[in-house]
Order: structure tokens, then C-alpha cells, then sequence
């Protein structure tokens, strides 16, 4: 794939400003009408979906080069879908399918991806994961555990922490917390240890694709080698790669689902049973790569002849088919909570801020982003927001500090784990 075989959006896209906001029907008020954290950021009309079109369209006819500021305005994006989802719904665009382009482009132009994304590309090439930690403490957060060792004995289902629950001291008990109320429910689980590796997600979001597709396939690989039915994950980001882009790497002989919706089927079949009340307000957060990103990707290969029409047909994904009733099912059958929404939910959350590269590279950005979402939180009346994604809690919990709030950041696997 290239920028050329996009031409056709690039061209043809209208500049109607719909990427920049929540599609009409679902907005609730004013000041969250936006969809787009980086056009709020920057408030030009380069840092949008449509502005960027403009700037593919440019690189791809010669018409401007690779410079320092087109550089952040490619990268200046958490790559959240928000414009892609309200681009399905009134237009024919590949928002979020362009933007991957745009960073791949400056990858084989030898100008990406930025030196605030180098040290976690090469800890992921040296280690095995992002966070500059050698590969031997990946399993630290199981070490007290009595589980299945995957590479000595067989079972049905792997448990894939990912990098972050894995490392961060601060998240393990997320891990531990969804192993042992696996165990409970009677699953047959097992792990890996330090033969973990990362999903890879970090090198695709900066643009460098054969790095991807060495990691996922080594990944599919070994998993294949195992003979699990399902691989099982805490991690939004996880989920969403092994999810909508494993698929087109290798043939999977595996089901992949995220933690939540085991988690939901188990409430639901009565294996896991609620005995203890749990008195708090709670708002969830929907994570990009969990919600709208939580689609199976559309691997279409072929033309566009015209408005809705191609060659062979393609589905448009809307974002709508993600993870989204399995966390406010638990949420509403835990004894003791009180849930309520926030205004921009479901395909058309608001992003925290923490994606694409975006923490690492610009991190004012994210802190903006993230204080932005738990401002929206606030106004629900809640105590603590709810959600399941490492990125998601890790910069959530900064806009709450940076913003003097007393929001909890909490994870949903804790509080089942409270309530059983």
C-alpha cells in the first residue's frame, strides 16, 4: 500500500469539516461537539483529517517536502478513528487508513518516525517491549501465582498481559486481578512468562511496518505453536492490533477476545457471582482501540470507481461494532454502583490522548487531550472513572493531577474483583 493507492480520497474528499466533530445526530452541547483532540489542540485546519488530505495530496503530487512542521503535523495525531468514524457517516473517506500512510511515507523518506518515538522502537527491537526493561522481568507480575506455564504444558487459553500491565508497578494488579477471576470461573489459562513479546502496536502507530509485520508474525506464529483456542487480553491496544491487523499478517487458528467480553459472558452463565457491594458513582471511558478501533479491519484490496462504489465492494466500518455493551453490562449488574455517561461515548468518545505516539512525542498534547476528558467526566457528578486500557489509565490519571481533580482512575477488572 502507498499514498497513491489512496489518490481517489485525496482527491475527491469535499472538505465538508465533518472529521472534526461528532456526527450531528449524537451531539449533546457545544463544548463537546469535537471529535478531532488535534484540530482542538492546534485549531488549524492542517492538524485534521481534511488538512491532511491536503498535505498527502501535496507530498504525493511533489508540491511540498518532508520539512520539520509537516513532520508534527503527521505525527501531532493520536490516530483515535474519531475523524474516520463521522467520515463513514456522512462521506466515503479512509481517514485513519491515510494517516498510517502519511507516517509510513516519512519512514521510507528516511525522516520518521520523531526522536521522542526512538527509545521505545529500540527497547521493543532489544527487549521485546517499550518501556526499557529487560525481557527477563516481563513475568515479575506473576511470579506469586500458581498458573499454567504455556511453554511446558498445554491449555485452552493463553493470557496475554501485554507490555505495559506487565511492567508497570503501578498496573500488574490489573493482570494478577484478571488471571485469578479467570481461574476462579474455572478457565483453563495459562501464560507465557517472558516469552511474552509485545504486540507491536508502538512500531505501526510511528509508521514502521516491516518492523510490524516481523513482530506479528513471530507472534502468531508461537501462539499458533500452542494450540490455544483463545488468547485472552487486558490491554485496549493489544486487542485492537492482535484484533484488526494480525489477521492480515498470518492465518490465526485462534479466537482473540479482550478481558471484558470473557468477563461479561461469565456474569452473564452465572460463573462468577456477585457477593459484595461496591458504593460509587463511576462514568466509563471508552478506549479508542477497545470501542471504535475494536472492529475486525476491512482488508479490502482493489478500486474505487465512485462515490460508494468499488471494485470489488467494500465494507465501510463505522466503528459501532467495537467493544462497547460488555463494560456498562458489568458496570450495571455490580452491586452497590451508580453509572452514568458521559456526553460523547461509544463510536464517538473522546480519545484520552495517550495514542499514536502522541505521549511520548508530545506530551503537552496528551495532558491537554487527557484533562479535556476528565472535565467532561466531572460533569457527570461521577467519583471515579472506569475504563480498561493501560494508555487510557496512565494519562487519564495525569489530566486528573495536572487538573487538581479528585477523579479516581479505576480499573474495571478491580472492581469485579471488589465485588465477588
Amino acid at each position: 500500500m502507498s499514498l497513491e493507492k489512496y489518490r481517489w480520497d485525496l482527491v475527491n474528499c469535499e472538505r465538508c469539516s465533518m472529521c472534526k466533530w461528532v456526527h450531528p445526530w449524537s451531539v449533546k452541547s457545544h463544548d463537546r461537539a469535537r471529535i478531532c483532540p488535534s484540530m482542538q489542540e492546534y485549531l488549524y485546519d492542517a492538524y485534521s483529517a481534511q488538512g491532511r488530505f491536503d498535505v498527502a495530496r501535496a507530498l504525493l503530487e511533489g508540491e511540498i517536502e518532508l520539512t520539520d512542521k509537516v513532520l508534527e503535523v503527521i505525527y501531532a495525531c493520536t490516530l483515535c478513528g474519531g475523524c474516520d468514524v463521522t467520515c463513514k457517516f456522512t462521506r466515503d473517506m479512509e481517514p485513519l487508513e491515510v494517516l498510517h500512510e502519511l507516517r509510513k511515507y516519512a519512514v521510507e523518506q528516511g525522516k520518521g518516525p520523531l526522536p521522542g518515538h526512538m527509545p521505545a522502537v529500540d527497547s521493543i527491537r532489544k527487549n521485546g517491549n517499550p518501556w526499557l526493561q529487560p525481557k527477563t522481568r516481563r513475568a515479575h507480575w506473576a511470579r506469586n501465582l500458581k498458573v499454567k506455564d504455556l511453554n511446558k504444558e498445554k491449555a485452552e487459553v493463553l493470557y496475554f498481559a501485554g507490555c505495559t500491565y506487565s511492567y508497570n508497578a503501578n498496573l500488574q494488579n490489573v493482570a494478577r486481578a484478571t488471571l485469578r477471576i479467570l481461574q476462579s470461573a474455572g478457565i483453563d489459562v495459562g501464560i507465557l512468562g517472558n516469552n511474552d513479546a509485545c504486540c507491536a502496536s508502538p512500531v505501526l502507530k510511528v509508521g514502521m511496518d516491516e518492523m510490524f509485520f516481523e513482530h506479528a508474525r513471530s507472534n502468531v506464529k508461537l501462539f499458533n505453536s500452542l494450540g490455544v483456542k483463545k488468547v485472552i487480553t487486558s490491554c485496549a491496544g493489544c486487542y485492537g492490533i492482535f484484533q484488526g491487523h494480525y489477521p492480515g499478517v498470518e492465518t490465526m487458528n485462534y479466537e482473540v477476545v479482550h478481558s471484558v467480553n470473557l468477563l461479561d459472558q461469565l456474569i452473564r452463565e452465572g460463573k462468577l457471582k456477585f457477593k459484595n457491594k461496591v458504593p460509587m458513582k463511576v462514568t466509563w471511558h471508552d478506549p479508542c482501540h477497545l470501542g471504535r478501533g475494536g472492529e475486525k479491519e476491512d482488508l479490502w484490496e482493489g478500486e474505487r470507481l465512485k462515490w460508494g462504489l468499488s471494485d470489488p465492494p467494500r465494507q465501510r466500518n463505522f466503528g459501532s461494532n467495537g467493544v462497547f455493551d460488555a463494560p456498562r453490562n458489568i458496570l450495571q449488574a455490580i452491586p452497590g454502583i451508580e453509572f452514568t455517561e458521559m456526553e460523547r461515548i461509544r463510536e464517538f468518545s473522546w480519545c484520552c490522548g495517550a495514542g499514536g505516539g502522541v505521549k511520548s512525542a508530545f506530551p503537552e498534547f496528551a495532558l491537554h487531550s487527557a484533562q479535556e476528558r476528565i472535565a467532561e467526566a466531572t460533569d457527570t457528578g461521577a467519583e471515579a472513572v472506569v475504563t480498561s486500557c493501560p494508555w487510557c489509565e496512565l494519562n487519564l490519571a495525569d489530566g486528573a493531577a495536572a487538573s487538581d481533580s479528585a477523579l479516581k482512575i479505576v480499573s474495571l477488572v478491580e472492581l469485579i474483583e471488589k465485588a465477588l
